[in-house]
């Protein structure tokens, strides 16, 4: 990998940081290796991995095996060198935690929300969840938020959830709180997740597909997020179902949303007689065979939904997250049926089906790695991380 060319301050950040990405990506690493890895001269990888050492971002992590010499030492990044806090801005509560650069999470907070939540009232929220999570040194904050985010300019352009329009939320925390504030949709920060930590490491193509509250989609299409030209890739709960069905929350008619939510799995517990989504999976594991069809039908009709995504994207992968996957056992099946029965046989005879390993801390950890993978990014030609 060769080095641009440029000021001596902006070329030191640059190998800093190739460095630091190298090793937290690919490590432990010798001297040796880094130096083929980055094309960097013996004086300068010297200078550099002693700047790291001596901060403490790397660290020596044993030997590696001789190859007929003296065995050369490991470098290894170092996870507890900082931390970085993850907030996950529900309808009705307002999570947040303390992350590593391990991506293990070390202290939570968390506080309730009116519904639906008031902006300031959130703001004032996430300030004292990181008044109260920020100890030692913390990189930054990263915001997981429903719906249509504009991560570029940091705005939650439009959530049907929290009904929230144009609300400019990196610009509103920043005069709270005195650290760099990323905001991102939320299925994308669990994607991130997923990639760097959890059940997406094997994988450059896969679609993190969530279900719960709503349903969402996170693309990774080698190796990154995709996010489409305005940041809305991914919204495959707001694609039609039915033209003519109810109107979804969005507005538009027969939504995805609308047929494999919560919102349906409570309209059907109540059409049933069950006080709620709890009482619909209980009845549906004692054999309650109405109770039970109700999941079937959600997981064939995403399936569905995600059969045109398979078939749209090829990946290699669909993880599943969200909070809805306590009820995996009752609609996993019928979903992994349809997708296979449905999708094209060249795109689905090798498609892995797999549940989330991070399960619903990956939200707080992908919001986390916002700001990690910001703080040691490799910045671009024009200095900008």
């Amino acid at each position: 990998m060769s080095v641009p060319k440029g000021n001596q301050t902006f070329l030191r950040k640059y190998n800093r940081r190739l460095l630091v990405n190298l090793l937290e990506t690919e490590g432990p690493l010798s001297r040796s290796e880094l130096a083929r890895r980055t094309g960097l001269s013996p004086s300068v990888l010297t200078r550099r991995v002693q700047s790291l050492l001596r901060e403490g971002v790397v660290r020596e992590a044993g030997k590696a095996a001789s190859s007929g010499g003296r065995r050369p030492t490991l470098l290894s990044f170092n996870p507890d060198y900082a931390g970085a806090i993850g907030v996950k801005i529900e309808r009705t509560r307002l999570l947040a935690a303390r992350v590593d650069l391990g991506g293990r999470i070390t202290a939570r907070d968390a506080a309730q929300l009116d519904d639906p939540p008031d902006v300031s009232a959130t703001v004032a929220g996430i300030r004292a969840a990181v008044d109260r999570l920020a100890t030692g040194r913390v990189l930054g904050v990263g915001v997981c938020v429903s719906g249509h985010v504009d991560a570029k300019r940091r705005i939650d352009l439009y959530s049907p959830i929290l009904g929230w329009r144009d609300i400019p939320l990196a610009e509103l925390l920043e005069r709270a709180i005195d650290l760099p504030i990323h905001v991102e949709n939320d299925v994308n920060a669990l994607s991130l997740a997923e990639h760097a930590y959890g059940a997406g490491r094997r994988f450059a193509h896969f679609v993190c597909l969530t279900v719960g509250e709503g349903i969402g989609a996170g693309i990774v299409l080698n190796g990154t997020l995709y996010r489409g030209a305005f940041g809305a890739a991914g919204e495959i709960g707001h694609t039609t179902f039915d033209p003519s069905g109810p109107a979804c929350r969005c507005g538009e008619p027969g939504c995805l949303e609308v047929y494999a939510s919560d919102r349906f799995l409570e309209a059907e517990a109540t059409r049933l007689g069950y006080r709620g989504i709890p009482d619909l999976m209980r009845a549906a594991r004692e054999a309650d065979g109405e109770a039970h069809e109700v999941f079937v039908r959600m997981g064939r009709t995403l399936g569905l939904g995600a059969k045109n995504v398979v078939n749209l994207l090829n990946p290699e992968a669909i993880v599943l997250g969200g909070e809805r996957m306590d009820a995996s056992d009752l609609f996993l099946p019928a979903f992994q049926e349809t997708v296979r029965r449905h999708a094209f046989p060249q795109a689905a005879t090798h498609l892995e089906i797999i549940p989330s390993e991070l399960g619903p801390d990956g939200f707080l950890i992908g919001g986390a790695r916002l700001a990690t993978r910001s703080a040691f990014s490799v910045p671009s030609a024009g200095g900008q991380p």
